[in-house]
């Protein structure tokens, strides 16, 4: 859900990094949303050197974990892109946060919570690296503009387009190389190169190989023949030797 959200901001997203799951994150969502007050931060979270919180409370069982990341992004139609702010009055911490462009992991939790006899239920998501970064007072816009992936970084080349929307999320790209060895052969990611199955080669193993040799033996590493002394071709069949005339 926050992926296919991320991939739908406006003004459109060139950076915007596609986000994975992390148990970790999840299990310190996990802690904070069990202590019954979100509001209250983690004491030990040092395997992450910055943390973005969400966090919300309704009345148990009147909305989803999906209508609260809904509402959260939602608040984007308070938040004025060009000046980098929310509208007097408004609230859009969670927007900018759910759609920072450098956040790329996340984990979140629920908990029931009584409150004065009363059942609620506290959500709370963390995000790594944490948005929300301010300087001089000033919230650093979320995400640059421009075409989808559009500015992806180097390290992040790939560009994710999901079944049920337009739109692109940066991601590590899953074949740097982009090559394929085909139906005979593996990708060596690090090399670019290809290793083909037995009985294939070229660059990309597209060439089966001669494993019949009429007049010689097959040489595997290679993939050809050593033809007999006298014989030549691909197969060994070719006789090199001067034809003879019978009197």
């Amino acid at each position: 859900q926050h992926n296919r959200l991320r991939s739908r901001v406006q003004p459109m997203a060139a950076n915007m990094q596609k986000m994975e799951w992390n148990e970790n994150l999840a299990l310190l969502a996990t802690e904070r949303a069990a202590s019954c007050n979100p509001d209250l931060p983690l004491r030990n979270v040092s395997s992450f050197s910055h943390i973005g919180w969400n966090t919300d409370i309704s009345a148990s069982g009147v909305r989803s974990f999906s209508d609260i990341i809904n509402a959260w992004f939602e608040e984007g139609t308070d938040f004025l892109y060009l000046g980098g702010k929310c509208k007097e009055s408004a609230t859009c911490q969670h927007y900018t946060q759910l759609v920072w462009a450098t956040s790329s992991h996340v984990g979140c939790a629920s908990h029931l919570c009584l409150r004065e006899g009363d059942p609620w239920e506290i959500f709370v998501c963390a995000y790594f690296p944490g948005g929300n970064w301010q300087v001089n007072g000033q919230l650093v816009i979320p995400y640059k503009t421009g075409p989808y992936c559009s500015l992806c970084t180097s390290s992040m080349s790939g560009c994710l387009r999901l079944w049920d929307h337009v739109g692109g999320l940066c991601e590590i790209p899953k074949n740097p190389c982009r090559m394929s060895c085909g139906q005979h052969g593996h990708l060596n990611v690090s090399s670019c190169k290809c290793k083909c199955d037995p009985g294939f080669t070229g660059r990309l193993c597209q060439v089966r190989c001669s494993v019949l040799c009429v007049h010689g033996r097959f040489k595997e590493e290679e993939c050809s023949c050593l033809c007999d002394v006298g014989y030549g071709g691909a197969e060994c069949r070719e006789c090199s030797f001067p034809s003879t005339a019978v009197m």
